[in-house]
């Protein structure tokens, strides 16, 4: 056998396989535990690590040796969950240790009875993995009883929920569904009041209630909304599909111990990812994660990492843009992280957002929030509310996954959408049909992510989007929201894959009715990629914005006239706009002037251009020679000038006045023609070429 190593000894591998043919699994409240059996005529020392070679064999939480040695039976256990603590497992059998190893020996006794008593003993121990708090959504959006059911038809719909809990000065008086809503709008009764609509002989359970009994309450009893209440005031709510993730989870967990497999990628909801933290991230990170956990602990929060990085940890790439979500005051958590580490911290309440500014990184911590929109296009309405909401909102399935940080469940996946089985079968898949309705700008994000990823856009996410073109709902969108998102996608590795996505899906109209996609501009775009790219190598100072070369290119292929009209309807800054204006047009008079042109003419033609045209003339020009004159200015000729100065002419007896120009321009052109290379060839050639005047 594969787990039958060197060092143990032929004694050891004979006792090994006994234990492991004998070994049964069990299920305790959801706690796999493996109990194994063996007899020995003669006594063998030291077999707990037997324990550890039987949890290598099968990854389950806790491990129980009963072994019979010289009419003793010696028992070893080992956990691997923080549910099971092994020393109060043992103890009523007279054993002791720690709570993840532990041992104790029992005489007079047989295998058969040490294992019922272990199990009755196991039972009576171990407390359901799980209660109401553990599945339950919170907080939940409720509904004053005084309100009319015309505004609880509002409520539901902006909140995307089919039940409102109706509270009473604080405390729940009822449940309103969505079917007696729209009943009571069918029979004319909008303007009644809530209470007269909603049930209030309904059930609920508390935060401490086991999920065995919740299950059992909400088939029994035909629920699919159950009120979690403390104290009178409901503090959360377990849906069907809360209790069925959590059955499933339930389900995995027994499917594995009964069949010795292990879990599939397709079925690892609530999969730990700690050892994928570890490897992606650095020390710095981790630990800053881990205090981040503690910390939300000590404030009776949730932390969750989110976004991008948990994308990417899932598929094996290193992002360090870190976002957290706090189910709580995401402001308080973020400057009590500050105070312990003594870093800055910047909020914002209005939005309930803060920055914690750290040496290596900033860490950008939101309250988790909902969100609703008034009408299509328009910016979202944000308030407080459930992680489960939070990553509702997000744009697409592969970003709403998220991380727990609290120490009990550090590393804990949390997958509502369906995010993993996307990012394994490399999809973008928008959440809701409404998605693009509510912010067209996620066609933008689809076609980047599609792009960049190398991942396909879901049909039914295209048919949306052509949905959202054909009801002109980008005509809505904002110019600056647009303008943004179109930098954002030309800063990716390929924009000319995401420029012929956008003519495909009809985009391109938004920006001006005149743009098409055409055999220049896509050879445009890959020439500018090249040449940003070749730029970058030379590692000039200079910051170049390359989504700026790109929009030229766009702008290129349209009129004199329309090219305003392009860059008004993107709400550009009238400094970029003109910038760009008038580099394309310069850069049209320009390249015909590099045609067989001297150093010197190179210069003069080049120098008054700012640098985003001059690059937008090499990645244009069709002509090698004029390539290279373009890149001989900026590798060679674009920083000469004179070493002397206007203080030096004086000093050499030269008056101040028009003629320094003159002087210094002649130095200018002959440097540029190779005459000149020093500081001393300079000095010499304005006194071989310019008399002091006496």
């Amino acid at each position: 056998s594969s787990f039958i190593t060197k060092e143990l000894s032929a004694d050891e591998i004979d006792l090994l396989n006994e234990l492991v043919h004998s070994a049964k699994d069990h299920l305790v409240q959801d706690i796999r535990i493996k109990i194994a059996m063996a007899s020995r005529e003669k006594y063998i020392g030291d077999i707990a690590f037997l324990a550890h070679k039987i949890r290598e064999i099968d990854d389950v939480d806790v491990v129980f040796l009963l072994v019979m040695m010289e009419e003793n039976v010696q028992i070893i256990a080992r956990s691997h969950t923080s549910e099971v603590d092994v020393s109060e497992i043992l103890k009523p059998l007279g054993g002791g240790g720690h709570p993840n190893a532990s041992s104790a020996a029992m005489k007079n006794i047989s295998l058969e009875e040490v294992e019922s008593r272990l199990l009755v003993t196991l039972k009576k121990k171990i407390r359901p993995s799980k209660t109401a708090k553990d599945i339950m959504t919170s907080p939940v959006k409720s509904i004053p009883w005084n309100h009319t059911i015309k505004t609880a038809e509002k409520t539901m719909t902006q909140y995307g929920v089919n039940v409102l809990p109706v509270l009473k000065q604080k405390t729940l008086y009822g449940l309103l569904s969505r079917e007696a809503v729209e009943k009571a709008l069918f029979h004319g009764f909008g303007k009644s009041k809530v209470t007269e609509f909603c049930t209030t002989d309904t059930p609920s359970v508390t935060p401490l209630t086991s999920i065995s009994r919740v299950e059992l309450m909400m088939i029994e009893q035909n629920q699919r909304f159950m009120p979690v209440v403390e104290n009178g005031q409901i503090t959360g709510a377990i849906t069907r599909t809360d209790l069925l993730r959590s059955l499933y989870e339930s389900l995995l967990r027994k499917s594995r111990v009964s069949t010795n497999e292990k879990i599939t990628e397709k079925a690892s909801i609530g999969k730990n990812m700690s050892s994928g933290i570890r490897s992606i991230f650095p020390r710095e990170i981790l630990n800053l994660l881990k205090l981040s956990g503690q910390i939300a602990d000590e404030l009776g929060y949730s932390a969750y990492l989110v976004g991008g990085s948990v994308r990417d940890i899932i598929r094996g790439e290193t992002n360090l843009d870190i976002d957290l979500v706090i189910e709580g005051d995401g402001i308080k958590f973020a400057q009590a992280l500050g105070k312990k580490l003594n870093l800055k911290v910047k909020s914002h309440k209005r939005f309930g957002t803060a920055v914690v500014i750290t040496e290596f990184l900033k860490l950008d911590v939101a309250t988790s929030r909902t969100e609703y929109y008034e009408s299509p296009a328009a910016l979202p309405t944000v308030e407080t509310s459930s992680i489960k909401k939070d990553l509702y909102r997000r744009d697409f399935t592969i970003n709403t996954l998220a991380i727990k940080l609290n120490p009990e469940h550090f590393g804990q996946l949390i997958d509502y959408y369906g995010g993993q089985r996307d990012i394994k079968e490399k999809t973008i898949r928008i959440l809701h049909n409404l998605s693009f309705i509510e912010d067209p700008t996620r066609a933008f994000r689809a076609i980047r992510f599609s792009e960049r990823f190398g991942f396909k856009i879901s049909k039914h996410t295209l048919k949306l989007i052509k949905t959202a073109v054909r009801m002109k709902l980008f005509e809505k969108l904002s110019g600056t929201r647009m303008y943004d998102e179109l930098n954002l996608l030309f800063t990716e590795t390929e924009p000319v894959n995401a420029i012929k996505r956008l003519a495909e899906l009809d985009l391109l109209k938004f920006i001006h009715p005149g743009l098409a996609i055409t055999k220049t501009l896509k050879d445009n775009f890959v020439s500018i990629q090249e040449t940003f790219s070749w730029f970058k190598l030379l590692f000039f100072e200079e910051k170049l914005h390359k989504s700026h070369l790109f929009l030229m290119a766009l702008l290129d292929e349209l009129t004199t006239s329309e090219r305003p009209e392009a860059l008004r309807r993107l709400q550009v800054p009238k400094n970029v706009s003109k910038e760009m204006l008038v580099g394309i047009k310069d850069s049209k008079t320009a390249l015909s002037k590099l045609k067989d042109a001297s150093q010197k003419d190179i210069y003069y033609t080049l120098s008054p251009l700012n640098l985003h045209t001059v690059l937008f003339m090499m990645a244009k020009s069709k002509h090698k020679d004029r390539k290279q004159a373009i890149s001989i200015y900026l590798t060679k000729l674009r920083n000469i000038e004179p070493e002397l100065t206007g203080k030096d002419l004086q000093s050499m007896g030269y008056p101040p006045g028009p003629l320094f120009k003159e002087i210094l321009t002649a130095i200018l052109d002959a440097r540029l023609e190779r005459q000149i290379k020093s500081r001393e060839g300079e000095i010499k050639f304005v006194k071989d070429n310019f008399l002091i005047k006496t």
